[in-house]
């Protein structure tokens, strides 16, 4: 289960890294990189959001909150290194 969660809290982190790239590409008009990151993000984003949708357990709630924190600290990071 904690490895769940981890791994969760990983992929939230990445995602949000992707997106805040996204944005930035698309800040500069770079419009192949901004397409590409657009895919990845949709893809990675509903390949998760359908894993915890499925999920039966009562866990449930924490998986939300993982990925919460993983898009919290992915915004923290990516602002604080650009």
């Amino acid at each position: 289960m904690i490895q769940k969660i981890i791994l969760i809290f990983i992929a939230g982190f990445v995602i949000d890294l992707l997106t805040t790239l996204y944005t930035r590409k698309v800040a500069e008009k770079r419009l192949w990189s901004a397409t590409l990151l657009s895919g990845l993000i949709t893809l990675a984003s509903f390949t998760l959001l359908t894993l915890i949708i499925k999920e039966t357990e009562q866990n449930t709630f924490l998986n939300i909150l993982a990925y919460a924190g993983g898009n919290t600290f992915g915004t923290y990071i990516a602002l604080k290194k650009g």
